[in-house]
């Protein structure tokens, strides 16, 4: 699970923290609740106005895992990007990403809080080369303390890979008897899952029948969703029959309908009925990403989507989902602060955005704190104007961001 981003010189970010970093985590130990950090939740709503950085978000961490997966020169041009050289605020210096994650450890069912740390800059010609990369634990000492070591370095002067493309975790992670906490991370990153099901485009490859046989996971567009059911089917009739009827019986369109199979992939039910299914695999992901998932879903749908991300991370408590929208009914019955605001300055002569992105979370407004006590709900609070406007007046200990 991640606890918090910080991410600096990348896109529209020049240097802005989402939830908790791992330095907090000792700054905050022992004080209380409320003079503590808010940290990423396992059910999470990125809002704001268009072009303030909530895809921007999303997609940096897709170029992390990227990096990890491949190499970062692949990463930086792979899924449309334009190149490392235009992916920098300033191109003078390296981007940095630091990622603090709460890991549980299935043999001795404790949680591991550690921070993966890469750092990419640009060689004399342009292209990317890893420039650091460390993780750091944050352990209790034995005066109750919380310590942060360094448990893994691979900078430039410690230089564990020849190749200053590939990171030092994607080798190491991938050995039989590496690093615990090298693989915990590894593991972390590789079971991310960046979902585009609503994206505007989506490939009909696997739909048109061009790629049969049984898949056990759906691909990020749902684009081989006949495949993942094939292989539901090949579990047995018995398995296949309960999970349609499941799912189907969740979605209001189908109610007096006995459909037993999605007959349109690209309408809304149908895309409902993706989300669903990806809810309910077998093999949870760490990590859901979302754009959008409302969209093109009449609003009965959203609340039926609602309800089955509140129990997907109630039924996996180390799993957890982010996502951006722009629909209140969707974020309605979840907490302040599960919900994070991002805004943009405007320049006042020019009337355009300006660089700086401000972060903040919504349970650090203690107007929309008390409203939400008072028994109103988020999306009412949103649509009343609570959250999207005056994000900057927030105190430093309400935005999380370093301009």
């Amino acid at each position: 699970m991640i606890l918090g981003v910080n991410i600096r010189n990348f896109d529209v970010f020049k240097d802005d923290t989402i939830g908790l970093m791992i330095e907090d985590s000792a700054q905050y130990a022992g004080k209380s609740q409320s003079e503590r950090g808010i940290r990423l939740r396992n059910l999470n709503a990125l809002i704001g106005r268009n072009n303030t950085g909530k895809s921007s978000f999303i997609r940096a961490l897709s170029f992390v895992k990227r990096c990890i997966l491949t190499d970062v020169g692949k990463a930086s041009t792979t899924d449309n990007r334009p190149g490392f050289m235009n992916l920098l605020m300033d191109k003078k210096e390296p981007a940095v990403f630091r990622i603090f994650f709460r890991i549980r450890d299935e043999e001795t069912k404790k949680s591991d809080f550690l921070q993966y740390e890469l750092t990419i800059g640009a060689s004399a010609m342009g292209s990317p080369v890893i420039k650091d990369e460390r993780i750091l634990s944050s352990v209790r000492g034995e005066d109750g303390k919380i310590e942060l070591k360094e448990i893994f370095d691979n900078s430039e002067e410690a230089r564990l890979v020849s190749d200053e493309r590939v990171t030092a975790l994607s080798l190491l992670g991938r050995l039989n008897g590496s690093d615990t906490p090298i693989k915990q991370i590894f593991d972390e990153i590789n079971r991310w899952f960046f979902c585009a099901f609503s994206a505007e485009e989506s490939s009909d490859y696997y739909s048109a029948g061009n790629a049969p046989g049984a898949h056990k996971h759906l691909n990020s567009e749902g684009s081989n969703i006949g495949n993942v059911l094939d292989y539901i089917k090949s579990l047995g009739d018995d398995i296949y029959e309960q999970l349609i009827d499941d799912i189907n019986a969740k979605i209001p369109s189908l109610h007096k309908k006995k459909k037993n199979l999605p007959t349109n992939l690209q309408g809304s039910p149908e895309k409902l009925f993706k989300y669903l299914l990806l809810l309910r695999d077998p093999e949870p992901k760490t990590t859901i990403f979302i754009e959008t998932p409302d969209r093109d879903l009449y609003h009965d749908m959203v609340d039926v989507l609602a309800d089955e991300m509140r129990d997907f991370t109630l039924l996996n408590p180390y799993s957890q989902i982010i996502f951006s929208t722009h629909n209140p009914y969707i974020v309605e019955t979840m907490s302040p602060k599960e919900i994070w605001v991002f805004s943009r300055d405007y320049d006042e002569e020019t009337d355009e955005e300006a660089e700086d992105v401000k972060i903040s979370c919504a349970g650090s407004d203690p107007v929309v704190t008390a409203l939400f006590e008072q028994g109103v709900g988020m999306g009412a609070i949103w649509y009343g104007g609570h959250l999207d406007q005056g994000s900057s007046e927030y105190d430093e200990e309400g935005v999380n961001n370093a301009h």
